[in-house]
């Protein structure tokens, strides 16, 4: 397995494996935005508009196998003039295939680094009360901040809990976010 980022203007192939991995999460049961049934053609017009509009300062990683993607993870700055120092961590997906060998960890980590590269210092995200994603968050150091009842419908339409958590950067200065600010405002 090797993790590598995304750009805008990629393959038309990696567009059809990022929109499998979506519809398979969507499948599973995965709270990412999108209710079942979601086609693979609007799965794929998500992630060409995720990947194109991006803020120059997001990043979306990719884990792939010797199949293609496994897994993904993106991460979003605040749009905020007064929160340059903190990004989101969203859509963590990896494929059912592939589950509990510990991509989604490594794609964590990974995002984590690139977060501190890019000069964030507090990173956040929620996930579904009783996820998977609830016990690796916590295991990888993340602290839960409180949990909001009835936060988004599960595949069945009912409205679920999600639990937000947050976690702690030290920058490594490549890019000072309080100095970027002009560039990306």
């Amino acid at each position: 397995m090797r993790i590598e980022p995304l750009s805008r203007g990629v393959g038309a192939s990696d567009l059809d494996e990022l929109g499998e991995l979506l519809c398979d999460a969507v499948t599973s049961g995965a709270s990412v935005s999108f209710l079942p049934p979601l086609t693979p053609d609007r799965a794929r017009a998500y992630w060409h508009d995720a990947l194109e509009r991006a803020h120059q300062r997001s990043v979306t990683l990719v884990a792939r196998d010797e199949r293609g993607i496994t897994g993904s993870v993106q991460l979003h700055p605040a749009g905020m003039q007064n929160q340059p120092h903190r990004a989101e961590v969203s859509k963590l997906l990896v494929h059912r295939r592939v589950r509990r060998r510990g991509i989604g960890k490594a794609l964590m980590l990974e995002i984590e680094k690139w977060a501190a590269l890019g000069g964030f210092t507090l990173l956040t995200l929620n996930t579904k009360q009783g996820d998977a994603g609830e016990r690796l968050y916590e295991s990888i150091g993340w602290k839960r901040a409180g949990m909001i009842p009835g936060y988004a419908l599960d595949a069945e339409g009912i409205p679920r809990a999600t639990v937000l958590f947050y976690k702690e950067l030290q920058a490594t200065d490549q890019f000072s976010a309080r100095a970027g600010v002009r560039s990306w405002l």
